[in-house]
């Protein structure tokens, strides 16, 4: 006997929740996704006061269905995705492509950043001493360009498309290294510091990665199904499978772990961090907590290496 789905009783399908271990339908899947992201976006205010919404797109799973589900559920809202071109070769002209033709079906103005036209590419992060955590350099480049753009641009708030799986991985590393300071940062909502700074919300951190996956393919949206190629064998993806492993004996693991972050954690951690004081950076400008921002001191690193090596990347 096929399996019934856990909300109206028909046939399932193939779509299993895991955390749930429950089966649902197509139809139903796409209301219950669309009403748990409203759901998240109501409790933590992450709309309040927002004008003009940057949605950071990279092609994938998570930030389609972001795309997807947050121009479905508030289609009047003022809305412009930001594509971070890495110069990874072959990889990131895939993910433009599918990154142009999703906002040209949608009407969403596409704005396109090269890394390249500063001088390098993510590749050539290889000839540093980043090699061995290269996803952690990537992670500056975007968060730092994401922020210029949005300024760039009169963008007030960024929403990015990470989920429940990517913020218990990070957070699972913070709390084992104690990391107070960096964990109190790890939130639903960071709001924006004057001009420069946006505001960043993350409609889908309750959303698992199965979830995502299952909106954009109930849905007909298109993204790439491969993994960027160099994330392979990084210590972000074998944190990740530990966390699977957990959740296959401990099913809600995810769920639990994060909330507890959220409603136990984080209001007794924020009482006692610093406050942090920001200033502009020497170099560009832009607002840092030191003389010279994380990210000028990496592009200065790498522009030493393409220099040394010449250039890797597209």
């Amino acid at each position: 006997m096929p399996a019934r789905c856990f909300r109206c009783g028909g046939e399932a399908g193939r779509y299993y929740l895991p955390h749930m271990r429950r089966m649902i339908c197509r139809d139903c899947l796409v209301d219950f996704y669309e009403k748990k992201v409203r759901n998240t976006v109501l409790k933590y205010g992450m709309l309040r006061n927002v004008n003009t919404l940057g949605i950071a797109v990279s092609g994938g799973k998570d930030s389609m269905a972001l795309l997807r589900v947050m121009k479905r559920l508030f289609p009047t809202l003022s809305m412009k995705a930001i594509y971070i071109h890495l110069g990874i070769p072959g990889y990131s002209d895939e993910c433009e492509d599918v990154v142009r033709r999703v906002c040209g079906e949608m009407g969403v103005e596409l704005i396109i950043h090269r890394v390249s036209d500063e001088g390098y590419t993510i590749p050539d992060f290889q000839h540093t001493p980043f090699k061995s955590r290269i996803c952690g350099a990537c992670g500056t480049v975007k968060r730092y360009h994401l922020n210029l753009i949005a300024y760039e641009h009169g963008i007030d708030t960024i929403a990015t498309g990470h989920n429940l799986d990517d913020t218990v991985e990070v957070l699972f590393e913070l709390y084992l290294r104690g990391e107070v300071d960096e964990i109190t940062r790890i939130r639903p909502v960071s709001p924006g510091v004057g001009s420069k700074m946006a505001a960043r919300i993350k409609p889908l951190i309750e959303m698992t990665e199965e979830e995502n996956l299952y909106y954009v393919e109930a849905t007909g949206t298109p993204y790439v199904e491969s993994w960027c190629p160099l994330v392979k064998g990084s210590r972000m993806m074998r944190r990740k499978e530990l966390i699977r492993m957990i959740e296959e004996r401990i099913p809600g693991f995810r769920h639990t772990f994060f909330k507890s972050h959220v409603k136990r954690f984080l209001p007794r951690l924020e009482e006692s961090s610093k406050q942090v004081q920001l200033r502009e950076c020497e170099v560009c400008g832009m607002p840092t907590t030191s003389n010279i921002c994380s990210y000028c001191r990496l592009r200065s690193r790498v522009l030493r290496a393409v220099e040394a090596y010449g250039k890797t990347g597209a």
